[in-house]
């Protein structure tokens, strides 16, 4: 038997289904933190899943009624009121619309037109939608033939169909990553794997020696790119201009379920981005995790990581000048925007799908930034040194569509 799952981007322009053998479920998978996946999708960590056979076209059946043929009329219908002496309705003609039957194929395979292919390396091909940059399939090109699978954030259910079970690839990150944060789910202790499945584990806490060896609190420069290097710039420590925004709380520090409004608005203009809170030196930003409908679709996975940045930290490499998003002339090249919402704006690079930014029509000098893109070479994955992790909340996490896994990341970070 087997089991089928819809999927969806944010931008519904890939909406499509997989195939799971029903015996197989739910499948137990990895969580992978190696800097291939990091640097192409922006996330800090990358969940995917194994399919059967290819990505099949989404099975729709929508009918309405049909068009009348030439000369004919659709006469009005006897409640609409009385007819003129000839018995015709006074009313205008009920107009209905026309007849239409759309049923794909439940074994068709999807098309592949909207999507923008990016080989990482000759055997593997990576897919992401060309609107909303959301990373869908990653195919594995063996002798036997294409092996895909799909990213797990585009699942619309996933709880009995797939669960994280393992790290892999911890060693990439040098400081142990989102693995710190994710520790167990359902009271199962996740293992760490340096490499692939099976290699040495890594233990809480383990840092390599190279993050250990600098003096990352000298540092006044935090580098960051996407795998293609299309998309690459600079963040630069806190100063007076940092600031300069004013900007409501996000969910991240005020739910915004139970929070009421005159305290998210932030009367008090505090610069909450900054860290430590009302330092006269402040010298970090506010990180955290995000599972928000919005970001889990147009990214592809579940757990979408933020650093909070003024914009004018975020700096080009060479000149330090604060980059522009707003002025087409003036954005970088290579940089695909989305908007996700009424005035909320996402950036991608165009070639690798990488996950760059997102930011509010009003409050235009204040972005997060995908904590993915940070060069691990220099400060670790989580960048410490540079970002405060919010450790009492997950974004959303109300709205995840995995709440066991929401549960087990809020865990992971109050022990973190």
């Amino acid at each position: 038997m087997t089991t089928f799952v819809d999927a969806t981007c944010q931008c519904e322009l890939l909406r499509f289904r997989v195939t799971f053998a029903t015996d197989s479920l739910p499948i137990t998978d990895d969580l992978c933190h190696c800097n291939t996946c990091r640097h192409t999708s922006g996330q800090m960590a990358v969940h995917r899943v194994s399919i059967q056979g290819v990505p099949l076209e989404r099975f729709e059946n929508t009918s309405r009624m049909p068009t009348p043929g030439p000369g004919n009329h659709w006469q009005g219908h006897a409640n609409h009121g009385t007819g003129n002496a000839n018995g015709n309705s006074l009313h205008p003609p009920t107009i209905l619309e026309p007849f239409e039957i759309n049923i794909a194929d439940p074994e068709e395979p999807l098309d592949l037109n909207d999507l923008i292919a990016y080989k990482t390396s000759k055997d593997v091909t990576r897919y992401f939608c060309s609107s909303c940059s959301a990373h869908l399939f990653w195919v594995h090109h063996q002798p036997d033939g294409d092996h895909w699978a799909v990213a797990v954030g585009a699942l619309e259910r996933t709880e009995g169909i797939v669960k994280i079970g393992y790290h892999i690839w911890v060693g990439d990150t040098l400081d142990g990553g989102m693995a710190d944060h994710l520790r167990s789910i359902e009271g199962v202790p996740l293992k760490r794997y340096k490499e692939a499945l099976g290699s040495e584990e890594l233990p809480l806490g383990w840092k390599d020696k190279s993050i250990l060896e600098k003096k990352q609190p000298d540092q006044n420069k935090l580098q960051a790119h996407c795998h293609c290097g299309k998309i690459t710039f600079d963040i630069t420590r806190p100063t007076e201009a940092s600031t300069e925004p004013s900007s409501p709380y996000p969910d991240l520090l005020c739910p915004y379920d139970v929070t009421h409004l005159s305290k998210i608005t932030n009367p008090h203009d505090e610069k909450w981005w900054l860290r430590p809170t009302n330092s006269p030196l402040p010298t970090k930003y506010v990180a955290g995790h995000c599972m928000c409908p919005f970001c889990r679709r147009s990214s592809g996975f579940e757990v979408q990581s933020w650093a909070y940045i003024p914009l004018v930290n975020i700096v080009e490499p060479g000149s330090g000048m604060p980059i522009c998003l707003e002025e087409e002339s003036k954005r970088p090249k290579g940089l695909k925007q989305y908007i996700s919402s009424p005035g909320i704006y996402r950036e991608f690079c165009e070639t690798c799908g990488a996950s760059a930014f997102w930011w509010r029509a009003d409050v235009l000098d204040l972005v997060a930034v995908s904590v993915g893109l940070v060069d691990e070479a220099s400060v670790g994955a989580r960048a410490e040194d540079w970002l405060e992790w919010q450790k009492n909340r997950v974004s959303y996490i109300e709205r995840a569509v995995s709440r066991s896994l929401g549960k087990a990341l809020e865990d992971g970070l109050k022990m973190a």
